[in-house]
């Protein structure tokens, strides 16, 4: 037991943030699939021994991420000088308004959304966990982010039955919420094709009693690929996921002197800013019973 929580200690030091299903995927999964076929019931090992190393101190809370659970409260401080120390801390000035298109990252699930965080935010991207298939009013409000700007979604989702029905309904969505029609650029990043083609990845059996098997079996076929196998997301690295989204992004900057530009005029911004703060330090400081006058 101690070599198999080293082993794992190893793989999320590596890779984190991750979720415990990446985990899995990362290589216990090829491992143990050699003894059980391909049954995935051994999951439950890593999810029992995450939780212990996590819960006696073996293991950093934050390395793994769970973005399924959400606290919704507004945000609060303990004075105003708090505030602005973290406004200055956390602005940023939008730089894509100086770009033709307006970029988004899509995922199939909440639990890739925290592995995907990173990026996102180094960019300034909006990320959007489609849960599955979307809802009517997600994809709608997703719409009206866009303000009627050419869009492009860079999409990370699972090649199964209903992980390829979520490209085309957001698609097809997207298209019919645009009130004049939205120039629409959709980047599959993962799992694609070529990955599975590759045999690389850790796989499983479609489920052909999915509504979308027939559309998926047609795909693959196109693809020439094995209809009945079927590869999750998670069975790529984070760091490869965090890789291709970072690089899709970055080439989706078209204009980088106007970029650049906005970058350094929010570093401008962000040491006005605090410089502000300091100035209010000081003022209340000054008012503290025995501050000089």
């Amino acid at each position: 037991m101690e070599a198999l929580r080293a082993e794992l200690y190893t793989l999320v030091r590596d890779a984190q943030p991750c979720t415990v299903r990446h985990v899995y995927y990362l290589g216990l999964g090829r491992l143990w699939e050699k003894d059980t076929g391909r049954s995935r019931r051994n999951y439950s090992v890593p999810v029992r021994e995450l939780g212990y190393m996590r819960e006696h101190g073996l293991l950093p809370w934050e390395w793994i991420t769970d973005g399924t659970r959400l606290v919704r409260q507004d945000l609060q401080y303990d004075s105003m000088l708090e505030a602005l120390e973290r406004t200055a801390e956390t602005y940023r000035r939008n730089l894509w308004a100086s770009q033709p298109r307006r970029v988004e990252a899509w995922c199939e699930s909440d639990s890739v959304s925290g592995v995907l965080l990173p990026v996102t935010t180094k960019w300034g991207v909006g990320l959007y966990s489609c849960r599955g298939q979307s809802s009517k009013t997600f994809v709608h409000e997703a719409v009206l982010q866009a303000r009627g700007k050419p869009l492009t979604v860079l999409y990370a989702g699972d090649w199964d039955p209903s992980g390829r029905a979520v490209p085309r309904s957001v698609v097809e969505r997207i298209g019919r919420y645009g009130d004049n029609g939205i120039d629409l650029d959709f980047q599959q990043i993962a799992v694609t094709a070529d990955d599975v083609r590759s045999g690389r990845l850790v796989s499983h059996e479609a489920n052909t009693a999915d509504s979308n098997f027939k559309r998926y079996r047609e795909e693959c076929l196109r693809e020439g690929l094995d209809p009945h196998e079927a590869v999750e997301v998670e069975a790529l690295s984070p760091g490869t996921l965090r890789d291709r989204l970072d690089a899709a992004i970055e080439r989706q900057v078209r204009d980088v002197r106007q970029w650049n530009v906005l970058a350094r005029a929010e570093q401008h911004d962000r040491s006005t800013l605090l410089a502000v703060q300091e100035a209010l330090e000081a003022h209340f400081k000054h008012q503290e019973p025995g501050g000089s006058a």
